[in-house]
């Protein structure tokens, strides 16, 4: 089994300098499945892409994929395209840099697909999940966008947990069977990549994970002057697009 841990990146040096060292400690101890790590860097100006391209050149496990800034949707399309078509993954599994969700939830997840699900979401909603480190603005913000606008105005009720990143997919007959294109460019892709997966299988299992704010870097998802503009336009296409899910899953129905 072939696994691709997509991690997309901007301005995580702090964070990836320390998360290449435990994938690839990861990596190396599975002996049933191999390991591959695609960082998908948006030209970060603090030179993460530099960081990934010196630790390459020793760990033949780790492939740099480099690009515009062009959001977080752009980042993870481009990240799925080269893990299908070049790296010929049989699983995918993006995360964030800044480890919000542990590593140690890798081989769990793992486990659940050779069990046979297709797709394992790591979720704060079920059996012990829980945020660790959240503002009260931050919950209020995840219970707004993840009850009220993916489950009840979208209506994704197959998992309780519709926006980490943390997720293991499987490739032949799930992921495959899914076009790439019309995807938002936003944080709303990962709550849109869920609503499509839920139109190729029923196989979904949670899986409990802590969530944890990050303790370096700066978050993309605030209203911090350098990230503000793109912050308040993800937040825009994620309102619309719980509306189209909406529409969507109405007009299948029928």
């Amino acid at each position: 089994m072939r696994v691709v841990h997509i991690i997309p990146t901007y301005n995580e040096k702090e964070n990836i300098v320390l998360l290449l060292p435990e994938l690839v400690k990861i990596a190396r101890q599975d002996k049933t499945r191999k390991h591959l790590i695609l960082v998908v860097d948006d030209n970060s100006p603090d030179r993460t892409g530099e960081v990934v391209k010196k630790f390459t050149l020793t760990h033949p496990e780790v492939f740099l994929l480099t690009g515009q800034k062009q959001g977080l949707g752009k980042a993870m399309i481009r990240g799925l395209t080269y893990a299908l078509e070049k790296l010929k993954a049989d699983v995918v599994i993006p995360n964030e840099a800044d480890f919000a969700f542990d590593p140690k939830y890798i081989l769990p997840a793992l486990e659940k697909v050779d069990e046979g699900v297709d797709v394992v979401v790591g979720s704060r909603h079920v059996g012990g999940g829980q945020t660790e480190g959240w503002t009260t603005n931050r919950k209020i913000n995840h219970w707004v966008a993840n009850t009220f606008f993916a489950t009840w105005v979208a209506g994704i009720r197959e998992v309780s947990d519709h926006n980490g990143a943390f997720r293991a997919v499987r490739v032949k007959g799930v992921q495959d069977k899914l076009s790439l294109r019309n995807y938002p460019t936003g944080f709303g892709f990962f709550c849109y990549w869920l609503y499509r997966l839920t139109r190729v299988t029923e196989k979904f299992y949670e899986l409990p994970v802590t969530y944890k704010f990050r303790v370096r870097g700066e978050s993309k998802i605030s209203f911090n002057p350098k990230y503000i503009m793109g912050y308040l336009r993800d937040v825009a296409e994620y309102i619309k697009l719980s509306f189209k899910i909406r529409q969507e899953r109405y007009t299948i129905k029928r």
